[in-house]
């Protein structure tokens, strides 16, 4: 029989053996958020021939940029890129679901800290190492996403469809994963202090390793 636990989440979820686990449960409370740094660099000479690529690139009528433009000023200009995501989503390319299309773009190591990708299509991109911190993807397609190491400490992923994203290693301390549909991601070794799951599905069992300090709202503990 399911039963519910009605608490907020807090752990870091280990791969560990459960005495490891035991040993750095008092860790697990310390401290707000574990500091984080990047591991993946960026890869600048390949960002230069993206650049060099869609020089000659025309964007389609109504559209200012192509998705190769937009991603070389994701990776060199944060603040233009920032202020086109939060003024001018309208001008970027979309899927034919109306969504901004960065479907199956690299952006590994990418500073995108405090960004509104809402209603973004991040489907099949690599974004391992990326700074995510403070930002939101509400309602994001992050489908087969790549977000291992990645900062998503305090980022908004609330009805997000997150299906076989894999977050191993990733920092979601505070994150907000509200109705998000998360099934078959992974998140071996991912840090979730303090991250809300509130009625999050298809969570993943990896989600209840720490039975003592993984508590949720609303979610029914899964069956042995």
């Amino acid at each position: 029989m399911q039963k519910l636990l009605f608490t907020s989440i807090s752990a870091l979820l280990l791969a560990s053996s459960p005495s490891a686990r035991a040993e750095d449960s008092a860790a697990i409370f310390a401290a707000p958020c574990s500091e984080w740094k990047s591991s993946t660099p960026i890869d600048m000479e390949a960002l230069d021939k993206l650049k060099k690529d869609s020089v000659n690139e025309r964007p389609a009528n109504g559209l200012s940029q192509t998705k190769k433009q937009f991603v070389v000023l994701l990776g060199k200009n944060t603040v233009g890129a920032k202020d086109t995501l939060a003024h001018y989503k309208d001008k970027l390319p979309k899927t034919s679901e109306g969504k901004v299309d960065l479907r199956d773009v690299t952006l590994n190591g990418f500073n995108l800290s405090g960004m509104n990708l809402d209603n973004v299509d991040l489907s099949g991109a690599e974004m391992n190492g990326a700074d995510l911190s403070g930002a939101t993807l509400r309602g994001a397609l992050l489908h087969k996403t790549e977000l291992q190491g990645a900062n998503l400490n305090n980022a908004d992923l609330a009805h997000a469809t997150a299906t076989k994203t894999r977050f191993t290693n990733a920092s979601l301390c505070q994150a907000t994963l509200a109705y998000t549909e998360l099934e078959d991601a992974t998140f071996t070794g991912a840090y979730v202090k303090s991250a809300k799951f509130d009625m999050a599905k298809n969570v993943p069992k990896v989600i209840y390793l720490n039975a003592d300090g993984v508590l949720h709202f609303g979610l029914p503990v899964p069956k042995e």
